[in-house]
């Protein structure tokens, strides 16, 4: 996905340069020339004056950005990583696309952690009025997401990306979305949960992540029967791919529960240590009261994947719900451990501490998980952090 340099333009000439004293010019001088320079696509002598006049000025935000976008745009990405970590140290006012370049940066240079946290950083702050620039923004933080095992939250800036770009395109919003290769692939990653980056996509991977994409993407745009459909067309060429009965479980939890708990059952023949389905069916148990059937698969989620912190609280739940409050205690303490951010996590501990007689930590975690819960609704993609 191409990135759109966001970079100021004034219009004014490129000014020979050779006959001026560095020793005796000032920063006015400097950042003119650095202006007029970067203006004239003379990169590498804006880049030198724009390193000279951040160097006598350090706390000039728009020296930082503009260096930054320049050594971004020219593949340094090392140099647009530090210029960036300047910019965000001295700007107040606008750091959100900022922090979003940073963590541009650093996804080119393979800090995918990092690069996420800092994406996610620039998201609640605000991105910004370039749809082009947020697209980008928006895609990178969604596919690091599957990267880094939170396939849920990349579906949900994929399928805020789909809508947008169903919005721009009112008269064939449906082929716009679909058109769209690299959308379907991440979504199909996400689906699947293949912990990979769309690059990383074999050719034998290849087709089933795409007719999986197309299904997750005529969900986001809420055509549950054309997604329906394409599942089943997906699952009679590959029925035994690992992923697919589970992406297909997932979607028929809203109107079909019980088909969903045979897709996730089948999905665990197909994939025995697959922990999300055994956490679904977890989840889908206690919703009915089947509190032992569902302590069974919440147990072996946990077992398999000890640093989820939903299998946690799945557990936990199921566990108080069966009247073991004591070792419900110790999984959702865990579950606040690994997603102190998490409202469920902090709301599900608060029911078990009131149930233990712990009234005044129970009031603590109640209150923290009115608190995030507040911050994550007033805090959209598009809206900056309070």
């Amino acid at each position: 996905m191409a990135l759109v340099a966001c970079v100021l333009s004034y219009g004014s000439d490129f000014l020979c340069s050779q006959a001026v004293n560095p020793s005796s010019e000032s920063f006015d001088e400097l950042a003119t020339r650095a202006q007029m320079a970067m203006e004239s696509d003379h990169v590498a002598e804006a880049i030198r004056l724009y390193t000279r006049a951040t160097r006598l000025q350090p706390g000039w935000p728009e020296g930082w950005w503009h260096l930054g976008t320049l050594f971004y745009d020219s593949r340094q990405f090392l140099e647009a990583r530090n210029s960036f970590m300047h910019f965000v140290s001295v700007e107040r006012n606008q750091p959100g696309p900022g922090f979003a370049m940073l963590g541009l940066s650093e996804f080119q240079l393979k800090q995918y952690p990092k690069a996420l946290a800092s994406l996610e950083r620039g998201i609640r702050f605000g991105l910004g009025e370039n749809p082009d620039f947020g697209r980008t923004v928006l895609y990178h933080d969604a596919i690091l997401d599957s990267l880094l095992g939170r396939p849920e939250f990349s579906i949900t800036r994929l399928t805020l990306l789909a809508n947008r770009i169903a919005a721009a395109h009112p008269n064939s919003p449906k082929e716009a979305v679909l058109a769209d290769t690299e959308l379907l692939d991440a979504f199909g990653i996400a689906g699947l949960r293949r912990p990979a980056l769309p690059s990383e996509i074999s050719p034998h991977n290849a087709p089933v992540i795409r007719a999986v994409g197309i299904a997750e993407a005529l969900i986001a745009l809420q055509d549950r029967v054309g997604a329906g459909e394409q599942f089943k067309r997906v699952l009679v060429v590959y029925p035994s791919e690992p992923g697919v009965h589970y992406a297909y479980g997932v979607f028929l939890l809203k109107d079909n529960p019980t088909l969903a708990v045979d897709e996730f059952k089948r999905e665990i023949q197909i994939s025995p240590s697959h922990s999300a389905a055994r956490i679904q069916l977890a989840l889908e148990f206690q919703r009915t009261a089947e509190y032992q059937r569902g302590l069974k698969y919440a147990k072996e989620a946990v077992t398999l994947a000890p640093n989820n912190f939903v299998a946690h609280v799945a557990y936990g739940r199921l566990l108080l719900a069966l009247g073991k409050t004591q070792v419900a205690e110790q999984e959702l303490r865990m579950a606040v451990k690994l997603a102190p951010g998490s409202p469920d996590a902090h709301f599900a501990l608060s029911r078990v501490l009131a149930e233990a007689g712990k009234t005044a930590e129970a009031d603590r975690e109640r209150a923290e998980f009115e608190r995030l819960n507040a911050s994550n609704l007033n805090a959209s993609p598009d809206a900056p952090a309070k």
